[in-house]
């Protein structure tokens, strides 16, 4: 029998956030800001600082890193070997952790990806969002769909064996024959991971703007799903998590499996034992003092824990184990509704969502009773 894929997440990861953007897309509520590599330099050796504050946080082996943004493509290869060896020089890693870099299509070159490799990433993400020009216009993306084919190419031409490709459905103006393309273009790719995203429309954000303005429709519900199951159809990787299918990504699994994982950065998230952090989102803030950079906490009671562990595994497409839940949450789960709903089906100890679960996966926790 094959593990379940919770059984793949390490117990500890690192994430570094990286704020800058050249741009910043209509659609993006992260906390980004306009600014190129001049700005990143000074920024990562705040990150270090904050490092070497907060490594008494670490109890074990670190088995990912990832640095996400904002656009982390925008650090220079020399620049990112010379922060990641003096992190690793500070934080404990593991010699095998999965390094990921997040990065836009139109800031890579062959060179540049084999400096990155050589600095020790070893799992590339590249924001693709679309392979049609029109939508990823509408998107404010600012590369072409060849820049995003040519990315991956010399992505392997670099060493790269682990390249996923964000995507993005629902844009203002995307046909369903948009995207039906745009999946094509992706499996032709032959990438290892694929993260698919129906767009949403968050407060603060240009689209949000529009929409609540009335000058712009929101996403229809029926579009989504429709595309939804497109992606699910189109694409011949494992499909592990409801929006990713492929090589699953070590540290997304720790967010999925409640695990530890240490953010450094302007605006990063922090979770040890059931308390979560936040950093200063403001980058000259942050900078001013990043040994002294927490913002905040929460702490979730043991029932919230358990529920919000329940909504998570719910997302890992191999299912939750009952007798796992009944002891998390002090009860056995109703099934029984979800099943006859034709919401989730057991397979052995595990009950696992249907494609209609999925596409109601907040209302199968409802109906389980756990909420």
């Amino acid at each position: 029998m094959v593990p379940h894929v919770a059984t793949l997440a390490p117990r500890q990861g690192i994430y570094v956030h990286v704020p800058y953007c050249l741009s910043v897309c209509p659609y993006c509520d992260f906390n980004v800001y306009v600014g190129g590599a001049s700005d990143v330099e000074p920024y990562l050796d705040a990150v270090l600082v904050e490092a070497r504050a907060r490594a008494g946080e670490m109890r074990e082996p670190s088995g990912t890193i990832f640095l996400g943004g904002g656009t982390p493509s925008l650090i220079a290869p020399a620049v990112l070997r010379g922060f990641l060896d003096e992190l690793r020089s500070i934080l404990p890693v593991q010699p095998d952790a999965e390094i990921t870099l997040e990065a836009n299509p139109e800031t890579v070159s062959v060179a540049s990806l084999r400096g990155y490799r050589a600095a020790g990433v070893n799992r590339l993400s590249l924001g693709v969002q679309s392979f049609a020009p029109h939508v990823l216009a509408a998107l404010g993306r600012a590369h072409t769909p060849a820049q995003a084919s040519a990315a991956v190419a010399s992505a392997r031409d670099a060493g790269f064996g682990n390249v996923s490709l964000d995507l993005i459905f629902g844009a203002p103006g995307e046909t369903r024959e948009d995207w039906s393309s745009t999946l094509e273009q992706a499996v032709a790719l032959d990438v290892d991971h694929v993260s698919c995203y129906g767009l949403t429309i968050e407060d603060g954000t240009a689209f949000g703007s529009a929409v609540a303005r009335g000058r712009m429709q929101p996403p229809d519900e029926d579009d989504l799903a429709s595309k939804y199951e497109a992606a699910c159809d189109a694409l011949p990787l494992r499909h592990y998590e409801i929006s990713n299918w492929g090589e699953p990504s070590r540290h997304n699994l720790i967010y999925w499996t409640q695990g530890d994982y240490l953010g450094l950065g302007a605006g990063a998230h922090s979770h040890r034992d059931g308390v979560r952090s936040w950093n200063r989102k403001l980058p000259r803030a942050y900078a001013a003092d990043p040994a002294a950079a927490r913002d905040g906490s929460e702490t979730l009671d043991d029932a919230g824990r358990a529920r919000e562990w329940l909504q998570l595994r719910l997302r890992l497409v191999d299912g939750v184990d009952l007798p796992e839940a009944a002891r998390r949450l002090g009860h056995e789960l109703a099934t029984n509704p979800v099943e006859r709903a034709g919401l989730a089906t057991r397979n052995g100890d595990a009950l696992v969502l249907t494609r209609r679960g999925i596409l109601l996966e907040n209302e199968v926790v409802l109906r389980l009773g756990a909420a």
